[in-house]
């Protein structure tokens, strides 16, 4: 079975080189499709980061990390230090 995930962004705790701002956000349809949501783009380096939850998710899948059926990725990019949050939807 698949299921939507949303991908928000949760906090910046520094400059965000691509502009993300609190709140975007992104979701993966059960179909498969990538829709953004209030942004114009998003970050390929939190993409990356993000991508491997998004598809254990939206397999019906999960991670003992996760907490009330959310997980927290967080940026590469030391000087951004974006968290971002993703949620089955």
């Amino acid at each position: 079975m698949r299921h939507s995930v949303q991908v928000t962004v949760e906090s910046i705790f520094g400059h965000c080189s691509a502009g993300l701002k609190k709140g975007d956000s992104f979701i993966i349809r059960d179909h498969g499709c990538m829709k953004l949501e209030n942004s114009d783009g998003f970050c390929p380096e939190l993409f990356f980061v993000a991508f491997p939850t998004c598809m254990a998710f939206a397999a019906g899948g999960s991670l003992r990390w996760e907490q009330d059926g959310v997980a927290l990725v967080a940026c590469p990019d030391p000087e951004a230090r974006v968290v971002a949050r993703i949620e089955r939807v």
